[in-house]
C-alpha cells in the first residue's frame, strides 16, 4: 500500500509546465518550480493536473462509444452503406 502513495508523491514533485522539480514553500503554502519559476497553490496545481488528464479520458470515451456504436450496427443486421 505504501508503494502507490510513494510513487504518487514522486510524480507530484514534477512541474506540469516544464517537467522541472516542484518544491513546497511551507510559509506561503505554495509549490514553486526550480526551472521555470511556476508558483502555485495546491488547488491550482491539482486543477492543472486534472485538465492535463482530461483529454486522454475524453479520447478513451470517444473510442469506446465508437466501438459500441459499430458493434450495435453490426449486430442489427442492417449492413447497408
Amino acid at each position: 500500500m505504501a508503494f502507490p502513495t510513494l510513487l504518487r508523491n514522486i510524480l507530484d514533485q514534477f512541474c506540469p509546465e516544464c517537467g522541472g522539480i516542484m518544491l513546497y514553500d511551507a510559509p506561503n503554502k505554495r509549490y514553486g518550480c526550480k526551472s521555470c519559476g511556476l508558483y502555485l497553490t495546491r488547488d491550482q496545481l491539482s486543477d492543472i493536473r486534472y485538465k492535463m488528464k482530461t483529454p486522454e479520458d475524453d479520447a478513451r470515451r470517444k473510442k469506446s462509444r465508437q466501438q459500441s456504436d459499430y458493434l450495435e450496427w453490426w449486430l442489427s443486421g442492417n449492413k447497408e452503406k
